[in-house]
């Protein structure tokens, strides 16, 4: 309880335990081990010490902070663990350069001169959304002006310029040509990396910058990914998402970060990999979350058991995702990519890796019917595995869907759903229906891009 408070929360404990996807039961038990391996006794450590060192009721002792250094593997300042006159014995230190993920960061984008990142791209996106030339100008005019005056990064004027930018771009993700939103939305990756280097934020002093630019940096990386499949930028840009958002402390975002990394090793079929994500993304679920992200959480575990061969499993989530709709709580406006439409069409992708043919075609009539006008790359996705679901009982009908999943992959093409192909056409081998799907599969190839 707060009354029996000494000091303040201790949110960076909190947060790191949670990003090793641990329970303060599995904390303590770690600290135990590390104990016992350096042949120091534990004596009264229980999972109740742990949190009221993360309530503030208490404060960790020097041999209990010492192991909380060595199992978390950040120091001991990075984890709230020491107090005022200990912090204020810290040398000064020299200016130094940027961190080391910021100009990877800038390495991996500048590294095409031609991909024009910068002023022109951010005014071409807002324009592009629909503001007119001069008030695109004059925002991105804002931001500009932030970054290059020293200490300007956290006034609220631009602070709320970069937000505008960043919630546009995720607007446009539905309706832009991958490659070229990818290219803007780098751009303002880069800009929010100086931004929030010039000035960086942390867990006590609100995020609101922090938070901006993980959101971009999570846009980067699912346009990379599902988009175009880069996944080797993906991977440097969920990186830097977490970053980002350990600055502001948004444990929503942070399990939408994760949970969508949770899927590269998932595609890939490196179940414990994906699993170790999955449980760090529900482990910050706990602490806020509302039914949408919730369902979208069982959701994508249920995707990611079905694809390593935990179809049972995959089952089970699909009904907690059910009833997880129907629970309290509010979500965030960047849940934007999740309905009961796309529960409908993860439950028919989990059946059909499953076998469950004729289920799996149910739930994916359902998923289509419900589904936005304006999510045309997730309708390319849940028509081909309609067509897969649909190829054993009748390949005409199969091939017929097949085809109008091209021609929507054709005017907006999307890589998760290309990917779908080789699937159906194993459904459809043998067949007239299969012939012509190899066919306009091999005029149908990905874009070129230099992203």
């Amino acid at each position: 309880m707060s009354s029996n408070r000494r000091y303040p929360p201790n949110k960076r404990l909190t947060w790191q335990r949670l990003q090793k996807g641990w329970s303060r039961e599995e904390l303590v038990r770690q600290i135990s081990l590390s104990m016992r391996a350096h042949g120091e006794t534990d004596t009264g450590l229980t999972a109740d010490t742990a949190r009221r060192w993360e309530s503030g009721e208490r404060w960790p002792e020097p041999r209990f902070r010492k192991h909380l250094v060595l199992v978390l593997g950040f120091p001991a300042a990075d984890l709230g663990l020491l107090t005022p006159d200990e912090l204020a014995m810290r040398p000064d230190e020299p200016d130094r350069s940027e961190p080391e993920m910021i100009n990877e960061l800038r390495r991996l984008m500048m590294a095409n001169e031609d991909a024009g990142f910068g002023r022109k791209q951010f005014l071409l996106a807002m324009v592009a959304a629909g503001m007119s030339p001069v008030a695109a100008s004059a925002t991105v005019g804002e931001v500009e002006a932030a970054w290059q005056v020293p200490g300007k990064a956290r006034d609220p004027q631009a602070v709320a310029a970069y937000r505008t930018i960043t919630t546009t771009q995720r607007a446009m993700y539905w309706t832009s040509e991958p490659s070229v939103l990818l290219d803007a939305v780098l751009g303002h990756l880069r800009l929010g990396s100086q931004l929030l280097s010039a000035s960086p934020e942390s867990l006590h002093g609100g995020g609101e910058l922090a938070g901006a630019v993980a959101e971009t940096a999570l846009l980067s990386a699912r346009l990379a990914f599902f988009d175009l499949g880069h996944t080797a930028l993906a991977e440097r840009c969920f990186s830097y998402a977490e970053s980002a958002v350990t600055q502001c402390g948004d444990h929503a975002l942070a399990a939408m970060i994760t949970a969508h990394r949770a899927f590269l090793p998932g595609f890939a079929g490196n179940a414990v990999a994906a699993e170790q994500l999955l449980d760090v993304a529900h482990a910050h679920s706990r602490y806020d979350s509302g039914p949408l992200l919730r369902a979208w959480l069982h959701s994508v575990t249920a995707e990611i058991h079905a694809r390593t061969g935990q179809p049972a499993s995959a089952r089970d989530r699909i009904r907690q995702a059910e009833d997880a709709l129907g629970t309290s709580g509010v979500d965030s406006e960047r849940l934007d990519f999740f309905d009961e439409a796309r529960l409908a069409g993860f439950a028919g992708n989990t059946a059909l890796l499953a076998g469950q043919n004729d289920s799996a075609a149910q739930w994916l009539e359902k998923a289509l019917q419900g589904l936005d006008l304006k999510a045309h790359k997730q309708r390319s996705v849940l028509m081909f595995d309609l067509a897969a679901a649909y190829a054993a009982s009748d390949a005409d009908h199969a091939g017929a869907i097949a085809q109008l999943a091209c021609a929507e992959l054709e005017g907006n093409f999307y890589r998760t759903a290309y990917e779908r192909i080789p699937a159906v056409q194993r459904a459809l081998n043998g067949t007239r229906a299969g012939a012509d799907l190899a066919q306009r599969s091999m005029e149908l190839g990905p874009p070129t891009n230099n992203s």
